[in-house]
This record gives C-alpha cells, structure tokens and sequence, in this order.
C-alpha cells in the first residue's frame, strides 16, 4: 500500500509548519522537516545559507535529494508531513518515487503579511528576494489545494488539509448503535451494554464524554461507537453525544413487560418518536415466573411467543435480546449482532 505524503510548499510565513505540527499532532503524521535533512547536507547556519545549499543540491542532483532523503524516513508510517518543498524539480522527484502517493498543498500569503510573521535575525528583504524563495511563488499552479493562509486561519487550513486527505472519514457510513429505554423509562440498559460492548471500540455512556475530535478519529479508522442513552428520545441521547443521526445503524430500545398490564400506547409513541430496529425485552411478573430458566427463544412459553410477536407488531421492530427475568445479566440473542 502507498504511503500517503504531504508535500507543503509556500512562502516564508505561510504557516507551513503550523499546519504540519497540526496534522502529526491531530492525525499523528510524521513530521518530516526540509531544514532537518539541509543540516544532513551540511546546511549550518542562515536561512541564505539553508536557500543556497538547497539550490545546489536541486542542481546537482536534479532535485532528488528531497525524495531520497523522505524514503529513507518512512520507516512504518502511514502519514508523512513534508514541510517543506521549494522547486518544481523536487516536487518531480517526489512524485515519480515509487510506494509514495503525494499530495501537494501550497500555503500562499501576500507578502505584507510575510513581513509581519518573519521572525528570524537574516534580513527579510534579503530573504524574500532569494532566487529559491521566489522560485516558491509559482509551485501553487502544481497543487493539488491551495489555500490563502492570510485569509483562512490555523485551524481552518487544518480542516481543509484534512478534508483533502480524507482524514475525517466518510460522513455517511453508519458506524453507530443506540441503546435507550423503552416507554416505562425504568428499564436497566446495562446488561445489554455490557454484553454488547466488547464488539465496539468506543462506547458512549452519560460520562466521560468523549471529545470530538476522538469521535472523528474513531469514524474515520471505520471504528464502532455504541452509545448507551440516558433518556428515551434517541435524537436527544444523540445530540448529546455530539453525534449526527445519519451516522446510527441501529437503535436497540429495552422494554420491560409483565404481560397484561404492558403499556402499549406508550410503546407506539416510543417507537414512532425513535424508529428502533431491534427491540430487547426484559421479561417480569408472570411472564417471568413461566420463562426464567429459558435459554433460547425456542423454550418460551407460548403466552409469552405469543406477547413477543404483538410486541414487534405494535412497535414495527423485531425482539432481537431476551432477559427471562429483570435479575438476568446475560440476555439470549436471537441472531447474531
């Protein structure tokens, strides 16, 4: 598999390194500094000397120099930042190196904005009319995104970077199952969250709450998150997790029942408010006292068969995990989660 590089170019001041610290610190790339292998070259000293030596390495070595010194870094990384390149021969040479899939992004600045950000001793004017910074300028017609950092601030060109890398996921694959008590709002949902939660790599419950970017890091590895709600509205249980509805795959609703005295208006309201796919019902009363010692759905009673089945007619879901009785801490699964 490609190893994926992002190659910045830009001005002095374009904020290369800002974005490259971003990116190894939100979405742990490596961060590959050009001034690094300059030093390797032997490139001591100012800025000017930094600008000549990397002109008279392209020169010698047809700008390969970069690409060479970047494969051998790689070592087990998926995510390489590379701030800086500054030619076009560079930029060749990086992307004809074979494994790697590149992708250029400038940072452009106007050059007042340059003047105020420079902060090191050389001279600016001197700096900016160097032959290898003003060979900078023309690299934005190569990128692949080019973004005005003098318009666009930090976090900004973060998210755009990210965007364009694809760091973020897919925004509408469905990574989420819900679980939220059902009408009579008494319900214990934690055997069904712990029975569930080994098959999930994060899971939500009233707190700690995770943070946003650890969600997003979590759907764009394709990762699982269950979500335990604390309240019967799944769309509010959502909302506080910070989590949008069309990232959910399932909404398991847990109902408890002792039979004649269910509460089945109640049910319909809940499931026309939630649209559950599954439904877990914890068996009490007589219901309970005839079933306990069940441990597959084919050993119930026919009374309580018979109660499953007008249960999912009335809430349009199917039961999918029995509790024979509320002091059950394992509930039998009817089909594989």
């Amino acid at each position: 598999m490609a190893v994926t590089v992002v190659v910045v170019s830009g001005p002095i001041g374009a904020g290369k390194t800002t974005l490259a610290q971003g990116l190894a610190r939100r979405f742990g790339a490596r961060h590959l500094h050009s001034e690094d292998f300059l030093r390797k070259h032997g490139g001591e000293g100012s800025r000017r000397a930094r600008q000549e030596l990397s002109l008279t390495l392209d020169s010698n070595t047809g700008g390969r120099w970069l690409a060479e010194d970047v494969r051998t870094a790689l070592h087990a990384s998926r995510l390489i930042i590379v701030d800086a390149a500054s030619s076009e021969a560079q930029l060749d040479a990086l992307r004809t190196t074979p494994g790697l899939r590149i992708v250029h992004v400038h940072l452009a600045v106007p050059e007042p904005e340059q003047a105020l950000r420079y902060a090191e001793p050389d001279p600016f004017e001197a700096a900016w009319a160097h032959p290898a910074e003003r060979a900078v300028h023309p690299l934005a017609s190569l990128a692949n995104l080019v973004v005005d950092t003098a318009r666009t601030p930090p976090d900004a060109v973060l998210v755009r970077v990210a965007s364009r890398l694809g760091l973020y996921g897919r925004p509408g694959e469905r990574l989420v199952d819900l679980i939220i008590p059902g009408p009579s709002g008494d319900v214990d949902l934690r055997p069904l969250t712990a029975q569930l939660a080994p098959h999930y790599a994060v899971l939500l419950r009233s707190a700690p709450k995770p943070s946003r970017e650890e969600l997003e890091d979590a759907f764009a590895r394709g990762h699982r998150v269950l979500v335990e709600g604390a309240g019967p509205c799944a769309s509010g249980c959502l909302q506080t997790a910070g989590i949008a509805p069309g990232r959910v795959r399932r909404t398991v609703m847990v109902c408890r029942s002792e039979g004649h005295t269910f509460d089945w208006v109640g049910l319909r309201e809940a499931a026309s408010l939630n649209a559950p796919t599954d439904l877990a019902l914890v068996l009490a009363g007589d219901l309970s006292a005839t079933n306990w010692n069940a441990r597959r759905f084919d050993q119930l009673t026919d009374a309580a068969r018979h109660h499953l089945e007008e249960l999912e007619r009335v809430a349009g879901a199917p039961v999918s995990f029995l509790a024979p009785s509320p002091q059950a801490r394992h509930l039998i699964e009817r089909r594989p989660w």
